[in-house]
């Protein structure tokens, strides 16, 4: 979202608990779903890892042709090897632009995550807003996102915040023609709809939350005619 400013320090949350759970993971957990970066996410963002929690979707983010999320997600992991069921969102709400899918890991995190999300979005947030996308994500040691700009539909309109989890002058971001550094345990809303880069010039990974947040959704209009849904897998219930 195109806030005005490149970037704009929403404060401070307690990281302590989010950090312990990452202190913990181990490569498997950051490596075992490469979802978002095989079919979900844009080409800079190949250096990445991810651990996805909610990610809205619509068929013209996607290459393939493919009509419905369920059914990205099932023929991803059938390429993959991987069971489908296990990676299948367990959950959908319909926004006035594109449906958010939750993910199984929600699941698993959830106790963490959720106080943590509120407490990030809470100087933006409005009784009508919904939380589009969550997703940790891990740049490695060394690793540069190439300069780009967000230009789904849903970057227009939502609000991109990090949650940022390091802290350390090697990892720059440039955005809009300007650097900054992120501090730990600050929350920051984040202009990606103006050029932007990462670069991670240390030796450890940087790892941020991601929360973007659509505060002012209109109202969702379904059409009783419209009778799609996946074919592969099954459709994930709606919570709205």
């Amino acid at each position: 979202m195109d806030i005005g400013v490149p970037l704009r320090d929403l404060g401070v949350v307690d990281v302590g608990p989010l950090l312990k759970l990452v202190e913990g993971l181990s490569e498997a957990d950051w490596t075992a779903n490469t979802l978002r970066r095989d079919a979900l996410a844009a080409g800079p963002h190949a250096v990445t890892d991810s651990i996805l929690f909610k990610q809205e979707w619509h068929p013209s983010a996607s290459s393939t042709g493919v009509q419905n999320f369920e059914d990205l997600v099932y023929s991803w992991a059938t390429q993959n090897g991987l069971e489908p069921e296990k990676y299948l969102p367990i959950a959908r709400e319909d926004t006035d632009v594109w449906p958010v899918f939750t993910m199984p890991d929600w699941t698993r995190y959830k106790d963490v995550l959720e106080p943590l999300a509120e407490q990030a979005i809470a100087p933006i947030a409005k009784p009508q807003g919904v939380i589009t996308r969550l997703a940790l994500v891990r740049l490695r040691a060394g690793g540069h996102i190439e300069p780009h700009i967000d230009g789904q539909a849903m970057a227009g309109k939502a609000h991109r915040v990090h949650v940022s989890l390091s802290s350390s002058p090697s990892v720059e971001y440039k955005i809009d023609g300007r650097k900054f550094v992120m501090e730990l345990g600050h929350v920051y809303d984040f202009n990606n709809r103006v050029l932007h880069s990462v670069r991670n010039k240390g030796r450890r990974h940087r790892v941020n939350l991601f929360v973007d947040y659509y505060a002012d959704p209109g109202p969702v209009v379904r059409s009783p005619l419209d009778m799609s849904g996946p074919v592969l897998a099954p459709a994930a219930p709606r919570i709205n």
